[in-house]
């Protein structure tokens, strides 16, 4: 399918203005890989396919409905099958990333270097290149890991939580929000200790063996017919798409698990009424794979003394793209500043977004400008809302 109804909508043709950067030329190239009339190691054929962000945009306007993101996670397989040769700095980065998905000991002994590295600011002292990158771009993100407990035995519990792989980096404070949040529901949750990352990152990097091993031990680690709660829609995304069918169909977002909580909720409202503006950012994955912009939407339109400021102009992808915010940056950063003038046009108190990566490239352009908005995932957000924290 070569029409191009989806070129409009695709981040990078819009950047670069090159057929090869667009759905349309990709779909061509992965063809012509495939088939094996063009070569894997050709670097101009390799920056095509890895520069593509993964937004699928494409895919969700697309009147035949073609996989693009499966198309594509099939063809970096085949690149990856086909190595080139990265620097030997990469090649570490790349190594260390492989282990510490999978082994959250690596992970915490990487969030506390990147805590002590930011803190010295040892960035300034490394050569330009991925690695400065990276300790930069996440200063602005990085919280001390935190110790959940569950709020239930397995036995009693009404749901499941997903904690992703970000946790000993960002995401443990709203992990703790989610905890609070649904214990103020009246929800009972457990934390499988046996859960590993989605997989995402080594998915669509073509490392298709070890997110399929990811995908096992998640499968594993979540038994039963209980909902599982994922804070972040990246994670979701992964989560819905698992070819098991149990766990993908249990797997939903904190909003949407909320929404059909309140429903039921018959008590007096939990939720603090003060006037607060929010610029809501509805990220790719919950946009084109998840589908749940409308809920999260509807859910804290709905919430007292909230008013969803109006976001015009946004671009359909911020930048951020997995790992592209730190081997794209001239890319992403555009993307990332023309996104948070969107946001933050109406002049909203705060920014919300469901999605990890999407937060950390958005607070670190914003701290560049030296004027933003807090941006809070849902989880924090919402249980800073809660009347009895308020009352506090």
């Amino acid at each position: 399918m070569h029409c191009g109804l989806c070129l409009p909508h695709c981040p990078t043709y819009a950047w670069h203005q090159v057929e090869g950067d667009s759905p349309r030329g990709r779909l061509t190239l992965m063809q012509g890989l495939a088939q094996g009339r063009l070569e894997p190691e050709s670097e101009r054929l390799r920056s095509h396919l890895e520069g593509c962000l993964g937004c699928r945009s494409c895919e969700a306007v697309c009147p035949a409905r073609v996989p693009f993101g499966a198309l594509m996670d099939r063809a970096r397989e085949i690149l990856d099958e086909h190595p080139a040769r990265p620097s030997r700095a990469r090649r570490w980065r790349q190594t260390l990333q492989h282990q510490a998905l999978q082994h959250p000991t690596l992970r915490r002994l990487g969030g506390l270097a990147a805590r002590s590295g930011a803190y010295l600011h040892m960035d300034r002292l490394l050569p330009a290149g991925d690695w400065r990158r990276s300790l930069a771009h996440t200063r602005d993100s990085l919280t001390k890991t935190s110790r959940l407990r569950a709020t239930a035995d397995i036995e009693t519990a009404d749901a499941l939580l997903f904690t992703g792989c970000m946790d000993r980096f960002f995401t443990g404070p709203d992990l703790e929000a989610a905890l609070e949040l649904l214990a103020a529901l009246g929800v009972r949750v457990v934390i499988p200790k046996a859960q590993v990352c989605c997989g995402a990152l080594d998915q669509h990097v073509g490392h298709g063996v070890a997110a399929q091993t990811l995908r096992a031990k998640n499968i594993e680690a979540f038994p039963g017919n209980l909902p599982v709660i994922a804070l972040d829609s990246g994670c979701e995304a992964t989560l819905r798409e698992y070819p098991d069918g149990t766990l993908a169909a249990r797997s939903m977002s904190l909003t949407r698990f909320l929404a059909e909580q309140l429903k039921a909720h018959n008590g007096a409202s939990p939720w603090d009424d003060a006037p607060t503006r929010v610029a809501l950012h509805l990220p790719c994955t919950q946009r084109n794979v998840t589908r749940e912009a409308q809920a999260l939407t509807a859910l804290l339109g709905a919430l007292p003394g909230i008013t969803l400021t109006s976001v015009n102009d946004t671009p359909n992808c911020c930048g951020a793209g997995g790992t592209a915010m730190l081997t794209q940056p001239t890319m992403a950063d555009g993307l990332g500043h023309q996104t948070l003038e969107a946001l933050t046009g109406d002049h909203p108190d705060v920014i919300v977004s469901p999605n990890v990566g999407c937060s950390v490239h958005l607070r670190a352009l914003a701290a560049d400008r030296g004027t933003a908005p807090p941006i809070l995932s849902p989880a924090r957000f919402l249980a800073g809302r809660l009347k009895a924290r308020a009352e506090h």
